[in-house]
């Protein structure tokens, strides 16, 4: 079986497993507080076109535009317009994002315009050939509907753990205002229940992180599918950020996601770092809990797809 034969089947199952479990949740939930089903639907779905409507102008708020005519980044326009143009799409808006690591992603809507976000430490370390390979990443998410795709999926685990967490809170205020033992009982059976709702978030995320693993995966290939040999700079990109962010720290609490999940690195080589990785057996669960691959996972199927070229 091919690699992209193997991902497109991987991706199925994930995405099914992904619907049975929140199917199997919602239906709980449904029975247990006696909803009807159609009122669900309705109430997810417009969570669902609020939170598409209202993402792009809350992911990367500190940044600016980019114009053909920049004095600064026209440069940039013109390799998202060039990859933009080998994939059969209308270019992205373009933004540089004032953020202190190494980043670039897609987001938008065809509302506010299809988007993506580039960091400006990102373009210190990339060599124009590196940022062509990473944009022709992010234009596989945009030519893929990822954006819309892992909206869907992740809403549910989203609500079912924010309530949770606002049931424990809830559950440890009324500690600080017990009067009698009834106001005890509440408590712990709203922490009972608000732990219930994390575990089963938690459930169902292992199946969503995995189908965003995947789509990662999925968006690399596309990278090599439409430029070819050129996509080798992907995967020195990917060691040049990795090396970058060793020495930042990012607050798990702003929901920032990275281009590559950071890892431990020994190397400040980006080719040793690539060699490293080449021959570093990786455990199936080192990235379990990630949004992103494991490197070294992403760069051997990366070379690996190069081998065809």
């Amino acid at each position: 079986m091919s690699v992209e034969s193997e991902l497109k089947l991987k991706i199925f199952v994930s995405i099914i497993l992904t619907i049975i479990s929140e199917i199997v949740i919602i239906s709980l939930i449904v029975s247990i507080l006696r909803l009807p089903l159609f009122l669900i639907g309705v109430f997810l779905g417009l969570l669902w076109l609020i939170q598409w409507l209202i993402s792009p102008y809350l992911v990367a708020r500190d940044a600016y535009e980019v114009t053909p005519i920049d004095p600064y980044y026209s440069w940039v326009y013109s390799i998202v317009k060039n990859v933009s143009r080998k994939s059969n799409i209308k270019t992205p808006r373009i933004f540089i994002v004032n953020e202190p690591f190494p980043n670039a992603f897609a987001y938008g809507n065809y509302v506010s315009g299809k988007r993506i976000g580039i960091t400006k430490p990102l373009l210190s370390i990339l060599t124009p050939e590196e940022l062509e390979a990473v944009i022709g990443h992010e234009i596989g998410h945009i030519k893929h509907a990822d954006v819309e795709i892992g909206m869907a999926i992740g809403l549910v685990p989203s609500i079912i753990g924010y309530l949770g967490m606002l049931l424990i809170n809830t559950g440890l205020i009324f500690f600080l205002f017990i009067e009698d033992i009834s106001d005890i009982i509440f408590a712990i059976i709203l922490i009972s229940l608000g732990s219930l709702m994390l575990a089963i978030t938690f459930f169902i995320q292992i199946f969503v992180l995995w189908f965003n693993r995947l789509r990662e995966s999925y968006a690399d290939m596309y990278s090599v599918k439409i430029l070819g040999k050129r996509a080798y700079y992907l995967a020195t990109a990917l060691a040049k950020i990795e090396i970058y962010m060793k020495n930042i720290r990012i607050d798990p609490f702003t929901g920032i996601i990275v281009t590559a999940t950071p890892v431990k690195v020994t190397s400040n080589d980006p080719n040793l770092l690539l060699e490293e990785w080449l021959h570093k057996k990786i455990s199936p669960f080192s990235d379990i809990f990630d949004t992103h691959p494991h490197p070294a996972k992403r760069v051997k199927m990366i070379f690996e797809l190069l081998s065809l070229y």
